[in-house]
């Protein structure tokens, strides 16, 4: 499968849980995909009018009260497309982790110590942040999704608590 932007198929797996607003999909992906996968408002819109004008998506107009709002809903076509690069093998990935930049130039003990200090801080306060995603994850009672996404979260405690870990031991 050839290169593609990978925004689209962020897009189309949250349209197949139901339509929404590029405002809705923007909120969700601050409260979820975040932590593993960034995009911004000028990929997510842009995408969505893409997504549409190539069938993949179709796009309606519904007002709510006086507001207009553009709400999206995946196709045939989109869930056609999802699936074929759902299945396809995952690419390499380049991770961009200014902490391990900082890192590769770090010239003495001190500043080492400083990156270190400064890295554990942050881990610990995404851990503690994951955790209570993890609390609200579990207390949610029927979810077809719950399994897998706790999975995913899990994933992630546990990278952090690795880090965590060869952080309090490196310095």
């Amino acid at each position: 499968m050839k290169s593609a932007n990978k925004t689209r198929y962020a897009i189309l797996g949250i349209l197949l849980d139901g339509p929404s607003t590029g405002y809705e999909i923007k909120s969700l992906m601050k409260r979820s995909t975040i932590y593993f996968w960034r995009e911004s408002d000028s990929t997510i819109y842009p995408m969505l009018k893409v997504l549409a004008e190539e069938g993949k998506a179709f796009s309606e107009v519904v007002y709510v009260g006086k507001k207009k709002k553009e709400v999206f809903s995946i196709t045939e076509s989109g869930k056609k497309e999802f699936k074929t690069w759902f299945k396809s093998p995952t690419s390499e990935e380049t991770p961009r982790n200014e902490f391990l930049l900082k890192l590769f130039f770090v010239t003495d003990q001190n500043e080492m110590n400083r990156l270190f200090l400064e890295r554990l801080e942050k881990v610990e306060l995404i851990l503690e942040e994951y955790r209570q995603i993890e609390e609200r994850l579990e207390n949610i009672a029927d979810w077809p999704r719950k399994g897998v996404r706790l999975k995913a979260l899990r994933y992630g405690i546990t990278q952090l608590l690795s880090e965590i870990k060869w952080l309090s031991e490196e310095r």
